[in-house]
């Protein structure tokens, strides 16, 4: 192994080792308001360097979320300037990520009436001459504004042909799919291109988790709320990637009269199911999110090569940073501790 990636791997594992501990995470849960949790991370985590310019009294949830992702993007910078295996490919494969979140970012304000507050959780990178350019996204007002503020980067021509309604109601379920069914076919050619051995397997073992587990989640989701909408919308939203589940395993999920035996077919028929427990559907996001983490965990963990630890430690943070907003939106609207809990993966 080069310098360079046993440098990058010590690096990836050192961010990893400051992940927030099981106290951390209860402390925040006991926190009564969003300038708590604010204050609470500033000084006893190590968000506090990006919190620094955040007052604990006027805090918005916006800018926690913003300040957040600009902590992020600093440790995927340091990250990226090491040269290991397809460094250039990991590279665009963190800013393909990084545009992916924050369109997703403006399109769930802009479903909810609250285009205009994008400006408080827009990242601190800003003016790009080329990809997504967050100020431009900001000034959109409609989902025709957001196209073109879009215009610049590769996920332009999907985003063009998803449908959207006069009144400008969009399907943000559809769009979230199509964007990350790109990014994993994007990530697929480059790890079979360029990988081999147990490097190329954990990679492929990262992108599996992921997909395949969103699969089920939707399957599962689609069959409890959208039932009437026919397979072809449920096929459609299953990833075209097959690690330990087989194609016949999600066609007989598909076929399944209701999530219960999804579920069922889950619990039987795959290497996940075993780790399912006794769970009701409150839970069921919880536990099946949790099951990621852990293997994402193992690899972190155990994994030599360098790229596999960058990849765990971009899918841990963004679950961690994920948990921390889910907190603070729980405390604004005072939900209970519990309830909180029972939404978070760490």
């Amino acid at each position: 192994m080069s310098q360079a990636s046993n440098v990058l791997l010590t690096k990836s594992r050192a961010m990893f080792g400051k992940r927030l501990t099981e106290q951390n995470v209860a402390d925040l849960l006991g926190c009564q308001t969003v300038s708590e949790v604010a204050a609470y991370l500033k000084n006893n985590t190590h968000y506090s360097y990006a919190l620094r310019n955040i007052d604990d009294s006027t805090v918005h949830r916006g800018q926690l979320e913003a300040a957040l992702d600009e902590l992020f993007q600093r440790e995927m910078a340091s990250i990226s300037k090491y040269k290991v295996d397809a460094s250039e490919y990991v590279r665009t494969f963190l800013v393909y990520n990084t545009e992916i979140r924050e369109i997703l970012k403006y399109l769930r304000l802009l479903s909810a009436g609250r285009a205009s507050e994008y400006i408080f959780a827009m990242p601190k990178y800003a003016g790009k001459k080329e990809g997504l350019d967050p100020i431009r996204l900001a000034e959109a007002k409609d989902y025709n504004d957001f196209l073109k503020a879009v215009s610049g980067t590769v996920f332009y021509k999907i985003l063009r042909g998803m449908s959207f309604s006069e009144n400008g109601t969009f399907e943000y379920t559809m769009i979230e799919h199509a964007l990350y069914s790109y990014l994993f076919k994007y990530a697929e050619s480059v790890i079979n291109k360029h990988f081999h051995g147990g490097g190329k397997e954990d990679l492929l073992g990262l992108l599996g988790i992921r997909s395949e587990l969103s699969s089920f989640l939707n399957i599962y989701r689609f069959k409890k709320y959208y039932s009437s909408c026919g397979e072809d919308t449920a096929r459609s939203l299953v990833f075209d990637f097959n690690y330990k589940i087989s194609k016949r395993t999600f066609d007989k999920m598909l076929k399944a009269d209701g999530p219960d035996e999804v579920l069922e077919i889950f619990r039987n028929e795959t290497v996940y199911g075993r780790e399912l427990g006794d769970i009701g559907d409150d839970y069921i996001d919880h536990i099946i999110n949790r099951i990621g983490y852990k293997r994402v965990c193992h690899l972190m963990r155990f994994s030599t090569n360098p790229t596999v630890a960058v990849f765990s430690y971009l899918m841990l943070s963004s679950i961690e940073r994920r948990d921390i907003v889910t907190i603070i939106e729980g405390v604004r609207y005072r939900v209970s501790p519990d309830e909180i809990a029972s939404m978070i993966t760490i």
